[in-house]
This record gives C-alpha cells, structure tokens and sequence, in this order.
C-alpha cells in the first residue's frame, strides 16, 4: 500500500507502547522477573509473544476507529475518545478469550488486564498527542518534512485544497503545481503554482518532480474520464487520492480524511497481486467453512420453515456474472413464490433503473422487488439477510469471496456502461461496502462507486472491518427488502 510515512511511524509507535504496557502491566502484577528472554534467542517468553500478538489486534482497532488519518490524529479531544472506545473494545476481548480459553498462553489474571487498561490509556495518551502530535506539527510548520504534491484540475475544488495545503502545513504536503487539459501549461491557477502539463504528462511529471501524492479534483468528468485519469495515476509511484463529487457518496457513508473542508478520498491500491489472493482465498475458505459447520442448525430452520410456510425447495439457485463477466452457480434460500425469477416485469424494471442512472442519474433504490412475490418467512430472511447464508457454498467452491461487491445478473451485465464493469474486476462477495452503507437505500451509481472504492483499497484488515460492521446490519435489517 503507498501510505504516507508518518502513518507507518505512528503505527510502529502504537506497537512499541502497546507491548511496553503488556509488559509493564504483568511486571507490576507478577514481578519484574517475568520479563526475560529466554536462552534460545530469538524464540521469546510465550508471554511476551501472546502480547506482541495481541498488540496488532489492537492496532486493527485503531485502523477500524480511523486513528491514522491525519485530520484525525492532529486533534486532541476527539482522538483521546476513540482511543479510549478501541482499548475498551480490546480489552473486553482479551477479558473475553481469557475466561473462555483456559491456557497458559493467554495470563488469565484481572488484576493485567485493569493494569494494562490504565496503562494504555496514560501512555498512547501522551505518545501520541504530546509526542508525535507535537513534533509532527513543528516539523511541519519549520518545513523539514514535506512531500510534494499535483493536484489534476483547476475549478473550485482544485484551489480550495491548494488553498489548504498552502496555509496549514500540518498536512506535511508542497503543492508542486496543477495539470489540466483544458488549459496550456505556464497558466497560474493558484497564487505562484501553474499548469504543469496535460494528463497524459502525468508519469513524466510525478518523475520530474517527484511527487508523492497525486490529488484528482475534476469536477466536470464523467465516470469514464475520472477513472481514465485514475488509471494514468495509479501506474505511478504516487499516492492517489480522490475529491470528486462521482465519489461524494464515499464521504456521506465513511469517515474521510479532509484538506481543509473538502473530503479527500483514499484510493491507495488497485493491485491484484498474487499474495493478496492467496492470503484472502485462505482466509475465505477457512471462515467459511466455519461459518458453515457452525451455522448448519440454524440452514436447517430456516429451511424447515422455507418448506411449512410456501410450496417449492428450501434453497435457490440462479446464474450470476462473477469477476471479469464469468457465470457461476448462485445459491440462496428461496424467499419468493415460485417463478419469480421469470418476472419479465421485474427484469424491465431493473434495466429501465440501470439506464435512468446513467450519466449521473440517481432515481430509486438498487433493488427492483415486487413484494407480492415475496412468502412470509422470506420477508423475514431478507430484510435479515439470512437469504444469503448458502453463498458460503459459493465462498467455498471459490465463485465468491467473504467480502466483494454483490454479483449481478446476466441481463443487469448486458446493459452496463464499462465503467460499470469494473466493479466486478475483483471477486464478488457475500457482503461489502454496498452493504453497510444502507443496502437497498443506496442508488445504482453510488453502489457502483462504493464497490470501486473498495477495489481500490482493498485488503485483509479492511474485509476485517467489512465484516465486523455486517453483524449489525444484519441484526438490525437496515436497508434491507
């Protein structure tokens, strides 16, 4: 991922302090002798590996409370409150695995667990709003760290973030200048910083100047030219980041770093490296098949019910396009009368929503249902999503992933723009960014954007943080048909 430097540092920070009050906190409970290392070197006290563990857990938590964006960390108050809300969270979780798993490895006394708590709480406090805080900002504000930036546009938007990196150094960026095809280079845009070329300059650019972050701010393109352009700038060494109205949904729905006022969305990665796919087909195997041995009561009931409240099978199954337009086998638990699927009046419908949405059009909700169609029990199952519990047969079998945009029908793929086809670049999923931003409240082109956001950044803690957020939604039914 191309992350900012200080984001890396902090991160390494969080884990030092954290291990120190793990440590800190079973010498005070049990005496400073427990504190070794052991003659094997390098291999430590379980102890002290239990905890080394734990402390990216809860590093994962401050990833999840949004503690390593910048207009987050440089404030006081509201970074105290999330930091405190994620050691809360962690520390229950350790309290929790203590009591249920009864081994050595875990240390099983309160006494730690209240110790470590206060710790951390006193120490990540100070190291990170008096330390870094502090020094970042008057390293900053003397200009000895400073990476240089492009920002592709030249409208309102444009100079309002040139504005705001010119007079607030805190954002550790030197805007180098602007690119835009619809001016000639040398044009001033924003005090002394000119048009340094067009967009296809771009990779000669970032290489001439350097540039670390690449800030896209045009505020007339289409869907197709902003993602033309992002596609020119991530074949850079550059950060991308995004402030666009195509992609104010991302803003509405998720918390955001902002320059200034202006939201700036993060696309930092759109690799479909081999690790990520290994790491992410294990880890998706491994939790489905979990999932399914664990949930398999609860398949039965649901579909003993399916069976006593309608005529037809418990279980449904459908074609879908999957990565790249390829077809696979969906499987659901039957929610509607038999022959829904052949409801020319819905598949109408459903085109008519995909092409009034074209071209920046937002009418109606993502999904086309007749709800006279749909049994009692079903009503039920949707608006939970119980429906979709047989997709971890899709997970296993390797046609879908735990987390990925939703896959779409073959008729819904034939009437997609290209810029709609690229949400399905990556390997659809069970739930994604789509769903715990209101589902069924979210319109066509928003859930498009939604998922391209989530291509484009993602990775196994953000599937992690997908996850965790699914559970509510579910449980609540919100956005749910």
């Amino acid at each position: 991922m191309k992350r900012p430097l200080y984001k890396y540092l902090l991160a390494f920070m969080d884990f030092v302090v954290l291990l120190g009050c793990f440590l800190a906190a079973t010498a005070v409970r049990e005496g400073w002798h427990k504190i070794y290392f052991l003659p094997t070197f390098p291999f430590i006290e379980q102890d002290i590996l239990f905890f080394a563990f734990f402390s990216l857990f809860v590093l994962f938590a401050f990833q999840y409370q949004n503690l390593y964006k910048i207009n987050l960390f440089l404030t006081v108050a509201e970074q105290i409150t999330r930091l405190i809300y994620a050691i809360c969270v962690s520390v229950i979780g350790f309290a929790v695995l203590s009591f249920f798993l009864k081994t050595t490895i875990i240390p099983e006394s309160r006494l730690i667990i209240f110790y470590y708590f206060i710790l951390a709480v006193l120490f990540l406090s100070f190291s990170r709003i008096v330390l870094f805080r502090g020094i970042f900002i008057l390293v900053t504000k003397k200009k000895l760290y400073s990476e240089p930036a492009l920002i592709i546009g030249s409208g309102t938007t444009a100079k309002m973030i040139a504005a705001s990196i010119s007079m607030d150094r805190r954002y550790a960026l030197s805007l180098t200048g602007f690119v835009d095809n619809g001016l000639k280079a040398g044009k001033k845009i924003f005090q002394d910083k000119i048009v340094l070329g067009h967009i296809k300059d771009i990779r000669h650019l970032v290489e001439q100047y350097s540039i670390k972050e690449i800030i896209i701010c045009t505020e007339d393109a289409t869907h197709d030219q902003l993602l033309r352009t992002y596609d020119i700038c991530q074949g850079t060494r550059s950060r991308v980041k995004i402030a666009s109205p195509l992609y104010g949904i991302i803003s509405e729905k998720m918390f955001t770093e902002k320059y200034g006022d202006v939201a700036v969305i993060d696309v930092a990665q759109d690799e479909d490296n081999l690790t990520l796919r290994i790491v992410k087909r294990i880890f998706d195997l491994t939790f489905a098949l979990i999932g399914f041995i664990l949930l398999l009561p609860i398949f039965l009931i649901i579909a003993l019910a399916i069976r006593i409240d309608s005529k037809g099978p418990a279980f449904y199954s459908q074609i879908r396009v999957g990565k790249n337009g390829r077809h696979f086998k969906f499987y659901k638990f039957r929610s509607m009368i038999i022959g829904s699927d052949t409801d020319k009046n819905r598949t109408e419908k459903a085109i008519e929503f995909i092409q009034n949405n074209k071209n920046g059009k937002q009418k109606g909700h993502t999904k086309i249902v007749d709800n006279n169609r749909i049994t009692r029990v079903g009503r039920f199952i949707r608006k939970t999503s119980l429906d979709e519990l047989p997709q971890l047969l899709n997970v296993i079998k390797g046609d879908m992933s735990l987390v990925g945009p939703r896959p779409c029908l073959p008729y819904e793929w034939v009437h997609y723009d290209e810029w709609h086809k690229r949400r399905l670049s990556a390997t659809p999923g069970c739930t994604g960014v789509w769903q715990i931003s209101g589902r069924s409240e979210v319109t066509f082109d928003d859930m498009v954007i939604l998922d391209l956001y989530y291509i484009q950044n993602r990775s196994l803690l953000f599937d992690l943080e997908i996850l965790f957020k699914t559970i509510p939604v579910m449980a609540l039914g919100k956005g749910g048909i």
